[in-house]
């Protein structure tokens, strides 16, 4: 008996420091995606700024449209849904705020890869361009409400009002931009960007943490 307690501390042990790595993959994956998005759309942006950076700003949509930056567009929109879709696939608890967070995720990608999809060819009609730009809109919506789901689900400490921040300017910002007060479409993209997925990953971190007590060792100040 007491062979078989040992073995079965053993194994235990052994399977439990492999959890651990699994539920900050959830964190590492989201990581890897929001630098990627911010690497390759820094890549646009030095190969032609003028297509963003002026007083009548356009959107991320506008380097799909020229062959010189479709291919680093490309890969910027579509590893951050890559890798939002392949952190779902570890979101495995069955508890509200896992299914919660899954969904958040599986939509996002989804829309992110339909957004990307219908900007190589929004221009060439108005119908191409509303589905577009209704792809667009309903990603502001889900970006909008999920970041204040997350809030709430938060510490409420001075990054998660930081982001939330950011998140709420970037919506006003956007409405601005809507009605024809201003014309800062790029800035609204990355200031949204930006704060929904800082608030993705600090979720996921305290959703990791909370689960496991012995978390706090590996998953550092949230």
């Amino acid at each position: 008996m007491q062979g078989i307690r040992r073995g079965s501390r053993s194994v235990t042990a052994g399977i439990q420091p492999r959890l651990i790595p699994q539920r900050q993959r959830v964190v590492t994956l989201l990581v890897r995606g929001e630098l990627a998005f911010l690497l390759f759309t820094g890549v646009c942006v030095a190969l032609h700024p003028g297509f963003v950076l002026k007083w009548n700003e356009g959107g991320m949509s506008n380097y799909a449209l020229h062959l010189k930056t479709a291919i680093p567009y490309t890969l910027a929109v579509a590893l951050l849904a890559l890798y939002s879709r392949r952190a779902t696939r570890l979101c495995t608890n069955d508890d509200q705020r896992s299914r919660q967070l899954r969904f958040v995720l599986n939509t996002f990608s989804s829309i992110l890869v339909l957004v990307m999809l219908t900007s190589y060819v929004y221009s060439l009609n108005i119908v191409l361009k509303d589905a577009h730009f209704g792809f667009g809109t309903v990603l502001i919506i889900l970006v909008g409400t999920a970041s204040l789901w997350m809030f709430q689900q938060s510490s409420r400490s001075s990054w998660d009002w930081l982001l939330v921040s950011i998140q709420l300017s970037g919506d006003v910002v956007a409405l601005l931009t809507a009605i024809g007060d201003l014309h800062l479409l790029f800035l609204t993209e990355m200031l949204t960007n930006v704060s929904f997925v800082g608030l993705l990953i600090r979720t996921s971190r305290r959703m990791a943490r909370e689960s496991d007590p012995n978390a706090s060792s590996y998953d550092g100040a949230a």
